[in-house]
């Protein structure tokens, strides 16, 4: 009788413990983190570890998850409807408190479909267009961290290359959601003493390389975030591959706007910090759900940041000659290349 009422008693412990576990797991906050691109873009890597090294610092337990649409990828342009539809299953499976929406694309594609909704909260991260083209102004369940592209970094740093010369920017990019946004920027853009020169939105690595090689003598040209572009006979060009012959082909100096334009082969860019905009939507998500600075939907922002990557011995090939400040921006950020 007394090893019945043992077992009945240690019986009774584990469905308790199981129960209360059941009922934490269940409790626990959840985020969806939302990604347009694919899990092993530099960027999406990029913006991935500010937030998990802001996740580390955090004591709250939190259930997170990942989902990335690879909408950048060639094959994924034909499929858009069962990119959003295994989204909004992942959405309904994982019933999230917040979806952390990474760029445009996933804010197009899907965020802004909850718009008004009690859940899920929507925070946007690095998105390119005016937020108030989703629907987010005033929606009550929507904030975020807007980006701006460094485009007067940029232009001072030509004025440092290029003392006393005023050589126009002539601006390429991908025809995407985020390629189109990144234009708009690039246009809209006070250039003075400067001037905008040619700008081209393609679709594949023909196009690409038939305007980077057009480009005109004299020029800068600005190269926006590139990505894998249908090549001949059905094959893909990756973007890895598409900045090294940029960088070895341009007939001028070609400046990128991203990170994985100088990791790729590129002398020179300057780039919104993905892991600075991951960590900042972790902090901003982790507020809203505990209500820690103020009640309600965090401010909404718009990142100035920037990060300097340098490629020493592309820059030497063509002669450039970078004033130290942005050598020393480049080590300390480690995005120093040889």
């Amino acid at each position: 009788m007394t090893s019945l009422w043992k077992n009945l008693l240690i019986g009774g412990f584990l469905a308790a413990f199981v129960i209360l576990l059941g009922a934490f797991n269940a409790t626990k906050p959840r985020i969806l983190v939302l990604h347009s691109g694919a899990r092993d873009s530099a960027w999406a890597q990029q913006m991935d570890r500010g937030m998990r090294d802001a996740l580390a610092l955090n004591r709250r337990p939190l259930s997170v998850e990942w989902h990335y649409l690879d909408i950048d990828s060639p094959a994924a342009q034909g499929r858009v409807g069962e990119v959003k539809a295994g989204a909004h299953r992942t959405i309904a499976r994982f019933n999230p408190d917040l979806v952390i929406a990474v760029d445009d694309e996933a804010n197009s594609l899907v965020a802004r479909e909850y718009v008004g909704r009690t859940r899920p909260r929507i925070l946007y991260v690095s998105l390119n267009r005016p937020p108030a083209e989703f629907g987010y102004v005033g929606a009550a369940n929507v904030s975020g961290i807007a980006e701006r592209l460094p485009l007067a970094a940029i232009r001072d740093a030509i004025g440092d290359l290029y003392p006393g010369r005023l050589p126009a920017v002539a601006v390429i990019g991908i025809d995407s959601e985020t390629g189109r946004a990144e234009m708009a920027q690039a246009k809209a853009f006070d250039w003075a003493p400067l001037q905008l020169a040619e700008t081209a939105l393609v679709s594949d690595s023909h196009q690409w390389t038939d305007c980077v090689s057009r480009t005109g003598p004299g020029n800068i040209l600005l190269v926006l975030g590139t990505r894998d572009l249908p090549g001949a006979h059905d094959g893909a060009v990756s973007a890895a591959g598409i900045n090294r012959w940029t960088e070895e082909n341009s007939p001028v100096l070609p400046i990128g706007t991203q990170v994985n334009f100088v990791e790729g082969g590129g002398a020179l860019s300057f780039s919104p910090p993905p892991d600075d905009s991951g960590g900042k939507a972790i902090e901003l998500a982790l507020d809203w759900l505990d209500a820690r600075d103020t009640p309600g939907a965090p401010k909404p922002l718009v990142s100035d940041h920037f990060e300097v990557a340098v490629r020493r011995s592309a820059l030497s090939k063509r002669g450039v000659v970078l004033p130290p400040i942005y050598i020393e921006a480049a080590r300390e950020n480690g995005t120093l290349f040889k």
